[in-house]
């Protein structure tokens, strides 16, 4: 191998290296993301997402009952209702969500559970969102 070749993989390993690292401190930066709670298309609550490893419970009131949703991680879900206010826990079924572009969705009580994120994200969502212009 020569010298020349030598230099050239070291470069690339360098750029490699930055590049996830900026990554890395790009993503860290993205903690100002909220879990928005709409209830009849109106929003209910907005809270904070939590990004510690402790789960944390919110709670919030919608046709005169009261759900409970979890975060942590930087991760939201929303807790089992009785069957008598969701038959099918289709909405408590879907688990965690993390990214903007998921949703909970209780069709039987008309609740949404989204994550709205920082203005510097949407920003980097607007530049992503074209595939191809023809």
């Amino acid at each position: 191998m020569k010298k020349i070749e030598k230099v050239i993989i070291g470069i690339i390993l360098l750029l490699s290296i930055a590049s996830l690292g900026i990554m890395t401190v790009s993503r860290s930066n993205s903690h100002n993301s909220t879990i928005v709670i709409q209830v009849n298309n109106k929003v209910v609550r907005e809270i904070p997402l939590n990004y510690s490893s402790e789960i944390k419970t919110y709670d919030f009131n919608f046709n005169g009952n009261t759900a409970y949703i979890e975060s942590k991680d930087g991760r939201v879900r929303l807790l089992e209702m009785s069957k008598d206010l969701c038959p099918n826990s289709i909405c408590s079924n879907t688990g965690w969500i993390s990214q903007t572009y998921q949703s909970i969705v209780c069709m039987p009580n008309q609740i949404i559970i989204t994550i709205k994120g920082s203005e510097k994200e949407k920003d980097n969502e607007k530049e992503d969102g074209i595939d191809i212009v023809i």
